[in-house]
């Protein structure tokens, strides 16, 4: 197919953005080479001569700033799910991969999205592995004061292998998700029985959402305006379970959150009798009764 004798800006910025100099993408494209100069300034692309662009030149050149530190992918992306990706040397690369090798030196392991709020953002400061992913997530999990991984999922799938963290903290099994979306492939989705929670303790914790600082809210149901918990049928109180999973023993009477966050299960949150008691004789000593 011959070269048509006016090629657009996005021919030559294509070629441009392909590490090419401008005396070449003159002569193929057949345009003046003060035109081709003018849109590698407009456009901040590194200047030619010899050597082509690097993998990650060529990856800047198709990146643009965006308020808040994200970087907007230009460049291609892939048609089945518009991930952004980039071709180099014949060889094809996902562009949030080159982001984390630019910022930590190394491949990734797993699957790289930024965990910002900006849609498929490839700042190499907001891209994160699974690995690092899951780090930031254990971290989170300890600040909020969550229990351990369980040994098993609910399913008896190894968590030491399987084991996950949703980016508040969540526990879940990645082996569970997998089969669940072959099951939903196969169509046999609907058939399978939701599995059976084992304990009283694995209800709370399917119902319990962490949330900002340090509150856990409950999702579950409610009777007479106060969180319930049924298992077997049998009726807990959220509250209690909560407050023997944080301090290791059984409350005392009447237990409920002095966070101030109406219906808290946040186990830290909570306060049974001896220590409303307690509270109460402090404040009662400090400034008197």
């Amino acid at each position: 197919m011959p070269t048509p004798l006016y090629a657009t800006d996005t021919d030559i910025l294509a070629m441009l953005r392909d590490g090419y100099s401008n005396q070449r993408i003159s002569r193929e494209l057949r345009v003046d080479k003060v035109r081709v100069a003018r849109l590698r300034r407009a456009h901040d692309i590194p200047n030619v001569v010899l050597q082509p662009l690097t993998l990650e030149q060529k990856w800047a050149t198709r990146t643009r700033p965006v308020d808040g530190g994200h970087l907007e992918w230009i460049g291609e992306r892939a048609k089945a799910t518009n991930t952004p990706v980039m071709r180099y040397k014949e060889a094809g690369y996902s562009a949030a991969a080159i982001a984390f090798e630019i910022k930590h030196g190394r491949r990734p392991q797993g699957y790289v999205r930024a965990d910002c709020d900006f849609k498929q953002c490839v700042a190499p400061d907001h891209v994160n592995d699974e690995a690092g992913r899951q780090e930031a997530r254990r971290r989170l999990r300890a600040e909020l004061g969550l229990d351990d991984l369980p040994e098993k999922c609910v399913r008896g799938h190894d968590q030491a292998e399987h084991g996950r963290l949703e980016p508040d903290g969540r526990a879940y099994c990645q082996q569970c998700k997998v089969l669940d979306k072959r099951a939903q492939r196969a169509g046999t989705a609907a058939r399978r029985r939701k599995p059976q929670a084992a304990s009283v303790e694995d209800v709370f914790r399917r119902n319990a959402e962490p949330i900002e600082d340090g509150h856990v809210r409950w999702t579950g149901s409610f009777a007479h305006n106060t969180p319930n918990l049924r298992f077997q049928h049998a009726n807990y109180s959220p509250y209690r379970i909560a407050f023997r999973l944080h301090y290791g023993r059984e409350p005392e009477g009447r237990t409920q959150p002095a966070c101030g966050m109406p219906h808290c299960v946040a186990g830290a949150h909570l306060e049974d009798r001896p220590m409303r008691q307690r509270t109460n004789s402090l404040y009662d000593a400090i400034f008197g009764a």
